[in-house]
């Protein structure tokens, strides 16, 4: 390597590295007072938000606080149907949050989503598509559909986000960065739910060939009528589910009875369960 010819034995120099093909090469870097590192306008926007957290609509962390209750009434006894209906209403709820609208943008653009889907979401409903009526996702994007966003104000080009649409930026960072999932909303009139998910660790099943599966952590929070405050967590991996509940400690006997119709509802589903255990006064009691 080339060095300047002022250089003496024993001397250090910082050196960057800049190629490594066809040889490893580096470069001198010269003393020169240190640079701080510069972000672009989107960076110092990101960075500032992340700083400063925004409340979400109504205070709380949910993805949709203003959606209608996914269910007209409470599910009775031995209704499959409208478990199913409250299930698909849970993952349309989270689908349609806006949390995942720039890969639903995305499907659009190479036609396996609807405009109408798109308008159904936060950011869709800030476009100036207004002739159109949202409607379901069933049918594919046409060539004649055209999604027709505002024209942006001089202010706007100042910070490139809607007021509207940070908060709920703040959260497709946290979902990014942190692979954790919040929703609150109502799953039939009067009654809400907290809802957490995340990712965890995978399962590694033993033997030659080892497969990695993932594990998934979700925690749900509710107060009923009649059994008040209830919290469930749930890890579902491959080879099966946990349970721990916590309640108080009436409501936890009643759990206890109750046991028979969960086990059997998760064997219907081909769901195996590993273990599980109720908490009543703080103490887990195990079943």
């Amino acid at each position: 390597m080339k060095l300047p010819r002022s250089a003496h034995l024993g001397e250090t120099f910082n050196l960057i590295f800049l190629s490594r093909a066809p040889k490893p090469t580096f470069g001198l870097v010269l003393d020169s007072p240190a640079v701080a590192p510069q972000l672009s306008e989107t960076g110092r926007f990101i960075s500032t938000l992340l700083q400063q957290p925004l409340p979400l609509p109504s205070g709380s962390r949910s993805a949709q606080p203003n959606a209608a209750p996914l269910l007209s009434a409470p599910p009775g006894e031995g209704t499959s149907a409208q478990h199913t209906q409250l299930a698909q209403g849970l993952m349309q709820a989270i689908s349609s949050s806006g949390l995942f609208y720039e890969f639903h943008l995305m499907q659009w653009v190479v036609g396996k989503r609807s405009l109408a889907s798109l308008l159904l979401e936060p950011q869709g409903r800030l476009s100036e598509n207004l002739s159109q009526s949202p409607g379901t996702a069933s049918s594919p994007a046409s060539p004649g559909d055209e999604l027709r966003l505002p024209a942006p104000s001089h202010q706007d080009y100042l910070n490139p986000m809607h007021r509207d649409t940070q908060a709920l930026l703040r959260q497709q960072l946290d979902v990014l960065e942190n692979g954790h999932l919040q929703w609150q909303g109502e799953i039939w009139p009067g009654q809400t739910i907290e809802w957490d998910t995340a990712g965890e660790k995978m399962d590694e099943s033993e033997g030659e060939g080892t497969t990695r599966y993932p594990v998934w952590k979700t925690s749900v929070r509710l107060t009923l009528p009649n059994l008040g405050s209830i919290s469930a967590v749930l890890r579902l991996g491959e080879s099966g589910v946990e349970v721990r509940l916590a309640a108080t400690e009436s409501s936890a006997a009643i759990l206890r009875a109750g046991v028979g119709y969960l086990v059997a509802g998760l064997d219907s589903a081909g769901i195996r369960l590993l273990s599980m255990g109720i908490e009543a006064n703080e103490k887990a009691e195990p079943v």
